[in-house]
């Protein structure tokens, strides 16, 4: 008979196979249109892509295998992976992508993944755009540690400690971290995005109870770097609520009364760790790395194969192959891959030049960002923008700063692009059209590209910006928004009840009764899910019945106090619906639709539309698409209504309409 032994919980995670988990989708669109092309995870940062970041951290950290999930363009994430090193005999550990084409969040993903059983102990969570020198197999450790001590712990979040105002730190997005001093329990999560701004935050007064030493901290850097039990993906399969690990996961782990899990930080201060959140985060980390805050993963650490870049002086990094003229000048912060050429009287400061780029005589780059096979001709000007793949600029072009010009864009010769410009050469659709065309300065721009298919893509911008919170409505006849015709549903010729008539009925007294009842919205969604996918329908569906219902609500005597008090309670309801911004714009045309029945429902469109951008149930960009999409404006509702929209508010470089 075999001895018997006994092992300790540590030992047993330690014979496991280490795993990791990476996110190779954003689910967002802060670098479109480069990203119709090519996966944020694969774009170049000091030309190299993303992922060998993430991917080298977890080499040095131990893992034996790592699950790539990616959605869009899954196809170049496995192309790219089978050819790069990782996929070589004498690679650390065994890479698996995970193709996960229905997804529409993060938490969709972590669905996906925990239905497919492959996660057998604690893992590590990160996403693909994260660089990081941090030695995680010490924070591993200490997770391990704190779990043999609180058998409720699930997570443990890595954090970097920095300023408020951090370069790394994007500056749309912030969070709040309460934490027990002493053990670093996280005990509250809030998100506080800039826009729109928050100006305070509720807590339970138990936390004040049960954590003698509390701390509020809002100087850390999320680096979106996750210690996970497989309880994790447990916890999400059985909330479909949970689509963002922080504003909803950790949220929602943290004010439950029913789960008990906890939640702890790992605060890093020594190490570097960020995320290519957006353009700026980018900048801010690309700086980093050739200033060396990254070391030792810096380029003249060669991190692909063939690269071969040598430090020189001034913090300037030069592959082999690279012709430089005698009066060509370069400053500091500057990296240049083989086989470019650069031709006479060029100056390049603080810049990434890309490989097999061809520079002509008399060109200024500062702060670019300029990638493979570029083509730059003589008396060119750069200014803090991107050139990505086989872009070419013919002469005296001039390229202001914010600037994001995609793959194959051709301009010039004589072209000044106003700053943030965005070009492709994909036809644009709802996400990027024209905002107006009978805009007389994108006619002008459309006019000098050379290819008939490059369309504009700009963020337009004036110097007056107004706050939304600043608009008023009033209960004049005058505030009535933007309301278009509708087509009226198809009527069937069957007596007999439809699946979706049986479910939307189902829906309806479902919401009623959490209205009569008193339900939180937390009860109500998850009995609308529940139904749901039962009924095998779609959230949209769910949304066409949800949003009447909560309007029918409003009192249009007090029209004003009505709506705002409904949709203060009932409104985060519509946005456990809405997933992404074309959720978002559909519910807009739902309410579009509602408030074009009679005179008085079209009184509501404006404050609900207020009240639901103050509540982050619809965003801004939604707000735009649905603004320019032909079916507002004659399709669903009243078109008369839509032209009585007469004032432009220009928020934070993008266009919001609202009627006044």
């Amino acid at each position: 008979m075999a001895p018997t032994t006994k092992s300790t919980g540590k030992n047993i995670e330690a014979e496991t196979a280490l795993q990791a988990v990476v996110l190779a989708d954003s689910f967002n669109e802060r670098f479109r249109p480069i990203t119709l092309d090519m996966p944020r995870c694969l774009l170049p940062l000091c030309n190299t892509p993303l992922i060998e970041y993430t991917l080298e951290c977890l080499a040095v950290a131990g893992v034996q295998e790592v699950y790539i999930l990616c959605r869009a363009h899954s196809e170049k994430i496995k192309n790219y992976i089978s050819t790069s090193k990782w996929n070589r005999s004498h690679s650390p550990f065994k890479i698996i992508p995970i193709v996960t084409p229905e997804a529409r969040s993060i938490g969709d993903v972590l669905r996906e993944l925990d239905a497919k059983q492959l996660i057998s102990s604690d893992f590590i969570l990160i996403s693909g755009d994260v660089v990081s020198n941090i030695h995680l197999d010490k924070i591993l450790d200490a997770h391990r540690t704190r779990k043999n001590i609180d058998k409720n712990l699930i997570m443990t979040m890595v954090v970097k400690e920095a300023s408020p105002f951090h370069r790394t730190r994007s500056l749309g997005e912030s969070s709040i971290f309460v934490l027990d001093g002493k053990t670093q329990e996280c005990v509250h999560y809030e998100s506080a995005e800039l826009y729109p701004h928050k100006r305070n935050m509720i807590m339970d007064m138990e936390v004040f109870e049960k954590h003698s030493n509390v701390q509020i901290r809002n100087d850390f850097v999320d680096c979106q770097i996750d210690i996970c039990s497989i309880e994790v993906l447990a916890l999400f399969t059985e909330n479909f609520d949970y689509q963002d690990i922080r504003k909803d996961f950790v949220y929602g782990i943290l004010t439950s009364d029913l789960l008990g899990k906890t939640i702890y930080c790992h605060i890093v201060k020594d190490a570097y760790a960020a995320r290519v959140r957006d353009l700026q985060t980018y900048d801010a980390i690309s700086k980093d790395v050739l200033s060396r805050w990254t070391y030792p993963i810096v380029p003249d650490s060669n991190l692909q194969e063939g690269d071969s870049y040598e430090y020189m002086r001034g913090q300037i990094y030069k592959e082999q192959n690279v012709s430089l003229s005698r009066s060509c000048v370069l400053g500091e912060k500057v990296i240049i891959g083989s086989g470019t050429e650069i031709a006479e009287n060029v100056k390049i400061t603080n810049s990434v030049i890309g490989r097999r780029v061809n520079i002509g005589p008399n060109v200024k780059i500062d702060g670019a960002y300029i990638w493979d096979n570029v083509t730059i001709n003589a008396n060119c000007s750069i200014s803090r923008s991107i050139l990505a793949n086989n872009v070419v600029l013919e002469e005296n072009v001039i390229v202001n700063k914010g600037c994001l010009l995609s793959y194959n864009v051709i301009i010039g010769p004589k072209i000044t692009l106003p700053s943030y410009t965005k070009l492709t050469r994909h036809k644009q659709n709802l996400d990027y059209d024209d905002y107006d065309t009978k805009d007389k300065e994108d006619k002008e721009i459309n006019q000098l590209l050379h290819a008939q298919n490059i369309k504009l893509v700009k963020d337009n911008q004036k110097d007056d910006s107004y706050d939304l919170s600043n608009l008023s409505f009033t209960d004049d006849e005058s505030t009535a928004s933007v309301i278009s015709e509708g087509s009226s549903d198809e009527e069937s010729d069957s007596d007999e009840p439809s699946n979706l008539e049986i479910f939307s009925k189902e829906v309806a007294q479902t919401v009623e009764r959490a209205f009569s009842e008193g339900h939180t919205i937390e009860i109500a969604s998850l009995e609308l899910n529940t139904l749901r996918m039962a009924s095998n329908t779609s959230f949209r569906d769910t949304r066409i019945v949800v949003i009447p219902s909560i309007l029918n609500q409003i009192n249009t005597d007090k029209l004003l106090a009505s709506t705002k008090d409904v949709l203060t309670r009932w409104g985060p309801l519509i946005g456990k619906l809405v997933h992404s911004k074309d959720d978002q714009t559909d519910a807009l045309f739902t309410l579009q639709k509602y408030c074009a029945k009679t005179d008085i429902n079209s009184k509501i469109f404006a404050p609900s539309l207020r009240t639901l951008y103050e509540i982050d149930v619809i965003e801004e960009d939604a707000i735009l698409e649905w603004y320019y999409d032909e079916r507002s404006k004659g399709g669903v509702g009243k078109p008369e209504i839509y032209s009585k929209i007469h004032d432009v508010v220009y928020f934070d470089s993008t266009l919001l309409i609202l009627a006044l």
